[in-house]
């Protein structure tokens, strides 16, 4: 028996298949990398509440919008944090993803000192 192969035809990457990444996956990367940044003691997803939308991340035309809640430790400088914040996450994102980031919107909930049991 005499097996025939025929070569493949080179097709671009682009056109070989369609990856989809969901918004729950990309606000848990956002979670993951806001909590790499010094002085973040927690990091929520908005909406925290069980009823809640598990996610707050939109995918809009390839880019997304990615909304925070964290805690930031006492005293650190807040503005100086959270532009850390929306770097270090819309670098990660676009990392692991290749997707760009439009914006990252940071609520800080709570200010956590060293005895802080919240």
């Amino acid at each position: 028996m005499t097996i025939v192969t025929v070569p493949a035809q080179r097709v671009p990457a682009e056109r070989r298949g369609r990856t989809e990444i969901p918004e729950r996956v990309l606000t848990r990367i956002a979670t993951q990398a806001a909590g790499e940044v010094p002085h973040v003691h927690d990091v929520r997803e908005r909406g925290g509440l069980l009823r809640a939308r598990p996610s707050d991340t939109r995918v809009h035309d390839e880019l997304a919008v990615i909304k925070l809640d964290v805690a930031i430790d006492y005293p650190a400088p807040l503005r100086d944090v959270v532009w850390q914040i929306r770097r270090h996450v819309a670098r990660r994102v676009h990392e692991l993803t290749g997707m760009d980031v439009a914006q990252v919107n940071v609520t800080v909930t709570s200010l956590r000192t060293a005895g802080s049991k919240e």
